[in-house]
């Protein structure tokens, strides 16, 4: 058997294990750390931007946020999904209940919607959200002050940024999550696969206070036609427990989604060599390179 043949024969094995090796890495960096969060917003005045100095229309409000962890996690950061915002001139504002920055994936980021995948277990037969290495694929949400007694400093970095903007405590708060819209064939359910929701309008609690942890499965029948679904939702405190006074609802955000073709097992194992190869030739010229700086 030649070297080419024998390479092609046994690379689906070699390119598995490379694969499993890398995801259990990415594992490790990336889908521990939780991407979305549920914050109280701090900032009474708007400090930077076209409506410096007027007031935050978002201050006291729950907040849906996305963490960005960068390179450098002295930058680590929010964004604020959906919240509450002005339009129009300084001198003549009006607010708005969302921002132009109100999907996931971010707008700004031109990113294809989030793909669904086959599920397994109570999914088989489904499409089903699945954290991969797709950023914004792992749904978890958890409150900013699950990120307080954390012992890495990127997290410190995080719970910190903006000034402490985002670190208001939810205690005495119940978060409810509210079903705005939702595009037909898409479907919310826990993780034992009930549905969260009947019909728009209804509310999901999801947790209370600052310790909490939800992740939501977006699923569609396997057979749904291909194309792109979306859900809208806000948060809303149901806490009403010793006649506290209520931290305001969030704005609107929404989760955008496709069901795509499933790449044929020949074609996933072609690229995969391909890929391999490709690979391969890189490392090798990056020892090469190292030797000869060296």
């Amino acid at each position: 058997m030649s070297i080419a043949v024998s390479f092609l024969v046994s690379a689906p094995l070699v390119l598995s294990t490379a694969l499993t090796s890398a995801q259990a890495h990415d594992a490790h960096s990336h889908a521990d750390e939780t991407e979305y969060f549920i914050g109280r917003d701090t900032l009474q005045v708007l400090t930077s931007g076209t409506y410096a100095g007027l007031e935050n229309p978002n201050y006291n409000r729950l907040t849906f946020l996305y963490a960005h962890r960068e390179e450098d996690p002295t930058t680590n950061h929010f964004h604020g999904i959906g919240a509450y915002s002005y339009l129009g001139s300084q001198n003549s504002p009006t607010i708005t209940l969302t921002s132009t920055n109100n999907r996931i994936p971010e707008p700004y980021t031109q990113r294809s919607p989030l793909t669904l995948l086959p599920g397994t277990g109570v999914f088989t037969g489904r499409l089903i959200t699945t954290p991969t290495n797709e950023e914004y694929s792992d749904l978890n949400i958890q409150p900013v002050r699950s990120l307080q007694n954390s012992t890495e400093p990127e997290n410190q970095y995080l719970f910190n940024s903006s000034n402490s903007r985002w670190q208001g405590s939810l205690k005495g708060a119940t978060i409810g999550l509210q079903l705005v819209s939702l595009s037909n064939g898409l479907n919310i359910a826990d993780q034992s696969g009930s549905n969260l929701f009947n019909s728009v309008g209804d509310i999901y609690t999801i947790g209370t206070g600052d310790d909490f942890s939800f992740t939501p499965t977006f699923w569609t029948d396997a057979a749904t036609p291909q194309g792109n679904y979306s859900a809208t939702f806000k948060l809303i405190d149901l806490g009403t427990a010793n006649n506290r006074t209520l931290l305001g609802e969030s704005g609107t955000f929404s989760f955008d989604f496709q069901v795509k073709p499933i790449p044929e097992p020949t074609t996933t194992i072609g690229l995969g060599v391909v890929g391999l190869l490709a690979f391969s030739l890189f490392r090798h010229k990056k020892r090469t390179a190292n030797r000869l700086g060296s």
